[in-house]
């Protein structure tokens, strides 16, 4: 894909996603050498009839973001514009967002709820006090870093003090975690935020959504019914007092919800049986990456190793990687144990045994060999590999020169010059074919990373 080489004066890197309206690049800023996204709005493409709202929306969110300076929320660095389009930019970030976690099925640990939750509400806890309201809280703009931080994203259609950007009787957001004033077209405060926040709870512990179905019946449920409780849901078992957490935050009536973000929080730490608050009304958060440090990995398992696996698992389940396998390494005592605690992080049952049939390969134990046979499995050859279950699987492919360079030109689409040095970069890291594919495409947009990987052969 081609893309321009400067936008205003930033450089531009690579495409790291592509809507309707505009691309989002990566860039980088010269005057600083700062990594940065660039959000773009390519003006012709705009509606004559709906071009002065959508460009008066795109303003207002470098205008709500940029006010808001806090670790959770990405920060706006500038907005601009010139002929042909509108930018703005912003903090880059490294992660992936819970609504990709969730369509991989991914399992969060009630832990782990509570410490993206805690993330969230301390970010809407200080927007809230600027005179911020977001107005669209959903998985799709809560993105988790690979040290385990999140932040907040879009604040497109926030509402700025008393902005007229948006009138009464004007409906926006995502229905499905709309809140029920939302949906009618009423006026909404920062309330409407504690609901969407309480449908995002509800869908990560679960893994479903509370209120689903078409447009129409979804803004009828939100508005007139109440969810099955979470705990008739959920896999794992809930603290007492979790399903009436939930009720309240998901209260039609705005006045029957939490009074603010800092309220939220204090009940979850509450239900999920930690301290209150620290000395000085200050909240504590339970950090994913703190999470990780709780469950190192033991003296016998090396960093190489460890990150071998990492480097593996990353392609099934995102950034969540370093802490699974962090976590699962404290109680594993072999590699196949290792794999196989990993492996139920992985929904799809073909995607499993793939990533299961690495924990017969020596590198597994920390050599860095090809596979050869282990006793109880057949040898494998090319792509005919056989599980012991009797189906066929791929087997991981050598890593060879043709390879990398019919790969390289098919990644040149996509990233223009830079893919040579990015699939140089990523041929040194990888120990096969397999690995290398996915390095490289870590690099692609999300929209446009699974065609590629269909056109190498990766995505089956």
């Amino acid at each position: 894909m081609e893309y321009p080489e400067r936008i205003g004066k930033y450089a531009i890197d690579g495409v790291l996603g592509k809507g309707a309206m505009g691309v989002v690049y990566k860039a980088t800023d010269p005057h600083i050498e700062r990594r940065v996204a660039i959000k773009t709005v390519r003006k012709d493409l705009l509606d004559a009839d709906l071009a002065a709202q959508f460009m008066a929306r795109f303003r207002n969110e470098a205008r709500a973001a940029g006010r808001l300076h806090h670790p959770n929320i990405i920060a706006i660095y500038e907005y601009g514009e010139d002929e042909s389009v509108a930018y703005i930019a912003m903090e880059y970030v490294e992660g992936m967002g819970l609504r990709e976690y969730l369509n991989r099925s991914a399992r969060f640990e009630l832990h782990q709820v509570a410490a993206i939750m805690a993330q969230l509400l301390q970010a809407l806890e200080f927007a809230h006090a600027q005179g911020v309201v977001h107005r669209d809280i959903k998985p799709a703009n809560l993105i988790l870093t690979s040290a385990g931080t999140l932040k907040v994203a879009d604040f497109g259609i926030a509402r700025i003090d008393a902005t007229t950007l948006t009138m009464t009787g004007m409906v926006m957001g995502t229905p499905t975690y709309m809140a029920p004033e939302q949906c009618r077209g009423l006026p909404s405060d920062h309330r409407a935020d504690l609901f969407s926040t309480g449908v995002v709870l509800y869908e990560l512990l679960t893994g479903t959504r509370p209120f689903s179905g078409t447009m129409e019946s979804v803004t009828y449920r939100i508005c007139h019914e109440h969810p099955r409780p979470a705990s008739e849901i959920c896999t794992f078992p809930l603290p007492p007092s979790m399903d009436a957490l939930l009720d309240k935050a998901l209260a039609k009536d705005p006045l029957d919800r939490f009074a603010d973000a800092r309220a939220f929080a204090l009940a979850l730490r509450l239900a999920c049986g930690e301290p209150p608050a620290r000395p000085g009304g200050e909240t504590t958060v339970i950090n994913l990456s703190d999470i990780a440090l709780q469950s190192a990995p033991a003296r016998t398992w090396d960093d190489e190793s460890l990150s071998t696996i990492e480097r593996r698992l990353v392609r099934f389940v995102g950034p969540m990687a370093k802490i699974l396998v962090r976590q699962a390494a404290v109680r594993a005592h072999d590699p196949r144990e290792l794999y196989g605690l990993l492996a139920v992080h992985i929904a799809d049952p073909k995607e499993r045994a793939r990533f299961e049939a690495y924990a017969t390969a020596p590198e597994a134990s920390g050599s860095h060999a090809r596979p050869a046979p282990t006793a109880g499995r057949p040898a494998t050859s090319g792509r005919g590999a056989v599980a012991s279950s009797g189906s066929r699987l791929r087997a991981p492919r050598p890593l060879e020169q043709a390879f990398i360079d019919q790969t390289t030109s098919r990644l040149a689409v996509y990233l223009g010059p830079i893919a040579k040095v990015v699939a140089k970069k990523a041929a040194q890291q990888a120990h096969d074919s397999d690995e290398f594919v996915q390095l490289v495409a870590e690099h692609i947009g999300t929209q446009e990373r699974n065609a590629f990987l269909r056109e190498v052969g990766a995505a089956e």
